[in-house]
C-alpha cells in the first residue's frame, strides 16, 4: 500500500456555546467562506498570535489558558459585537466551562483542534452579525436546533451535533460523551453533516491535493440501500471498509464515472456482497475499454440515465443527472426538492477539476456547472473534500475557468505552443501535473477554436 497522504497541519480556534436559560444561540456560516461554508455553527474563528487578556481578570477566567480567552473576546466582539469583558463584570455572565475539544479527523487536507467553551448568560444579549462571515444568527432550544438537522435543513459537524443532542437531554450539562468522531478500529470514518446521509472518505489512488474518495451511503431505511463510489485504494483499505459496512445493509452500488479513483475494487465489493452495480451506459462502455471483460465480470449491471430513481432520502426521490465535461458519462444526484446534490467530480473543495482529454469537455463541463447552479440546491457534496452550503463553490469554479480562458487567449492567438502556455499560465507547476494541466489547456484551446477564435 501507498503512503496514506495524511494532513499533517493543524489550526487552533475557539468556539462558543452561548447559552440562556432553556436557549442556544448559533449561526449560519456565509457559504463564500472557505472553511465551513454554509455551516450551522458556534459563533468563533482561529487563535491568533498575540490573542491574549494578560492576567486573569475574572474568576471564571483562571482555568482557562490566556489565548483561549483572548481569542473568545475578540471572535465574540468581531463576529457579534458582544464584549464578554464588560458582560462579566456586569455579572451577566454565570459560568464559563471548556465543554469539549474537536479534533478534525487525520483524513482532512486542513485539520482544527478546536475547543468548545460554555457560557452561560444571565441576560440574553442583542447581537450585531458580522455579515461578512455570518448569513443567519438565532436563539432555540437545543431541541428545535436538533430538529432541524434531523429533516435535512442543517449541515454541521459532528462535534455540534452531538453538543446539542446532549443539551436537548439536559441544558446544564458541562460536557459530553462522544464529542468526536468515533472510527472502531479497523474500520473507516462514517459522517452524517447532513441528517440520514453518510459519507465514508476511502483513502484512494486520486489526485493530489485530494487523498480521498467520498462514498456515500444512501437511502431511507425501509428503501435500496446504495453505495456511491466505494474505491479503497489498498487490499488493506477494501478490509476496512468491509469492516465499516458489517453492521449496514448494502443494495447496490453506483458508479459516478469511469475514473477509477470512483470504482477501484467497486466490482469485486459488489461480487462479494451480492449487489448489482448502477452506471451510465457511457461509464460501462469506458471501464470496459480501460479495463477489459474481466473487469467486470459476474457482476450484475444496470444501466441508469437522467431522471432513474435511484433511491428515497426523507420520502424524497433521489433521482440521476447527467453531468458531462469533466467524463462525458458521469452522474450526479439529488433529492427532489434539491436539499442537497452529490456534483462527482464537477467540482472539489481542495482545488481545480481536471478537464481531460478523454472524455473530457470544457463546453459541457460549463454547461454542467451552469445547470446545478441554476437549479440552486442547499448544499453540494463533491467526490474530493468537505460538503458546502449553497452553490458558491460551483460559481467560483465557472469564474475559475473563464479567468484561465482569458489568459490562454491571448497567448494561443500569438501562436504561442501548449508548453509555452503551460510555463505562463501554471508557473512552478510540479512536473507529475503538468500532463494533466495541458490536457486543461488542449481543453480550452478546442473551446476557443469552437468559438472561432484563431493564432495570427
Amino acid at each position: 500500500m501507498r503512503e496514506t497522504r495524511w494532513s499533517d497541519k493543524v489550526i487552533e480556534a475557539v468556539a462558543a456555546i452561548l447559552v440562556h436559560e432553556k436557549e442556544v444561540f448559533v449561526i449560519k456560516r456565509q457559504p463564500n467562506l472557505r472553511a465551513f461554508p454554509g455551516y450551522m455553527a458556534f459563533p468563533g474563528g482561529k487563535i491568533d498570535v498575540g490573542d491574549h487578556v494578560g492576567p486573569a481578570q475574572h474568576a471564571l477566567l483562571e482555568a482557562h489558558p490566556d489565548a483561549h480567552v483572548g481569542a473568545l473576546f475578540r471572535e465574540l466582539s468581531e463576529e457579534l459585537e458582544f464584549d464578554v469583558a464588560a458582560a462579566l463584570s456586569k455579572g451577566d455572565v454565570r459560568d464559563i466551562t471548556l465543554f469539549g475539544t474537536a479534533i478534525t479527523p487525520v483524513f482532512e487536507k486542513v485539520r482544527f483542534t478546536a475547543f468548545y467553551y460554555k457560557i452561560v448568560l444571565a441576560r440574553k444579549p442583542v447581537f450585531k452579525l458580522d455579515k461578512n462571515e455570518i448569513s443567519e444568527g438565532e436563539w432555540g432550544t437545543a431541541d428545535s436546533l436538533c430538529e432541524l438537522f434531523r429533516e435535512g435543513r442543517a449541515l454541521m459537524v459532528v462535534p455540534m451535533r452531538n453538543t446539542l443532542l446532549e443539551l436537548a437531554r439536559d441544558i446544564s450539562v458541562t460536557g459530553c460523551e462522544p464529542f468526536n468522531i468515533k472510527i472502531p478500529d479497523g474500520e473507516l470514518a462514517c459522517i452524517e453533516l447532513i441528517h440520514g446521509l453518510r459519507t465514508i472518505p476511502v483513502p484512494s489512488n486520486t489526485l493530489p491535493p485530494a487523498s480521498t474518495t467520498n462514498a456515500l451511503l444512501l437511502g431511507d431505511r425501509d428503501q435500496t440501500q446504495v453505495l456511491v463510489d466505494p474505491s479503497p485504494e489498498s487490499a488493506e483499505v477494501y478490509s476496512w471498509l468491509i469492516n465499516t459496512l458489517t453492521r449496514r445493509r448494502l443494495d447496490a452500488i453506483l458508479i459516478s464515472h469511469h475514473h477509477p479513483d470512483h470504482h477501484e475494487r467497486a466490482f469485486e465489493l459488489a461480487r462479494e456482497k451480492n449487489v448489482p452495480v448502477l452506471l451510465s451506459g457511457i461509464t460501462l462502455q469506458r471501464i470496459k475499454s480501460d479495463f477489459g471483460e474481466q473487469y467486470i465480470a459476474n457482476t450484475q449491471l444496470i444501466i441508469i440515465t437522467e431522471g432513474t430513481e435511484i433511491t428515497r432520502w426523507k420520502g424524497q426521490a433521489i433521482r440521476a443527472y447527467e453531468l458531462p465535461g469533466h467524463d462525458d458519462g458521469m452522474l450526479g444526484l439529488a433529492p427532489d426538492n434539491l436539499a442537497w446534490f452529490f456534483v462527482a467530480d464537477l467540482v472539489q473543495s481542495l482545488g481545480s477539476i481536471v478537464i481531460p482529454d478523454e472524455g473530457g469537455d470544457l463546453v459541457d463541463y460549463l454547461a454542467s456547472l451552469q445547470r446545478v447552479i441554476d437549479l440552486n440546491p442547499k448544499v453540494i457534496l463533491p467526490s474530493h473534500g468537505i460538503a458546502s452550503g449553497g452553490t458558491e463553490i460551483l460559481k467560483r469554479a465557472y469564474a475559475h475557468r473563464i479567468d484561465r480562458e482569458n489568459q490562454i487567449r491571448p497567448l494561443y492567438r500569438a501562436g504561442a505552443s501548449t508548453t509555452q502556455i503551460l510555463d505562463s499560465v501554471y508557473p512552478g507547476l510540479g512536473e507529475e501535473l503538468k500532463g494533466l494541466a495541458e490536457q486543461t489547456i488542449h481543453q480550452h484551446i478546442r473551446k476557443l477554436e469552437a468559438d472561432r477564435e484563431s493564432p495570427r
